[in-house]
């Protein structure tokens, strides 16, 4: 079995390194996705507009409107991918949890 995994190597090691950058520039581009900080800043960057008098007050909100309900979005879906990540780690129906309570040595 070792032999055969080495002589594999030269086409399994390109594979896997390839990969290995392919989850990783997933795992990058749902990070980016997911971020509310640019819809935050926009958010400010629209009251600050507001209060300085380049957007009138109908635009300001239909863009705070937009603005607010992609929040809401991506809340929501981070929300989700929490629960599944939850229920991925759960046990199934009839297994039994186990809880590991620590106390300090001065309540023993």
């Amino acid at each position: 079995m070792i032999l055969f995994k080495l002589l594999l190597l030269p086409v399994t090691a390109p594979a896997a390194g390839i990969r290995y950058c392919l989850d990783k520039v997933v795992e990058y581009a749902e990070q980016q996705l997911t971020d509310d900080e640019p819809v935050r800043e926009e958010l400010l960057e629209l009251q600050l507009a507001l209060e300085e008098g380049r957007v009138g007050e109908e635009e300001y909100v239909e863009r705070e409107a937009v603005l607010l309900a992609r929040l809401r979005e991506l809340r929501e879906y981070r929300r989700e991918q929490s629960r599944a990540s939850l229920d991925a780690t759960a046990p199934s129906e009839g297994e039994e949890r186990t809880f590991v309570i620590e106390l300090p040595d001065e309540l023993r």
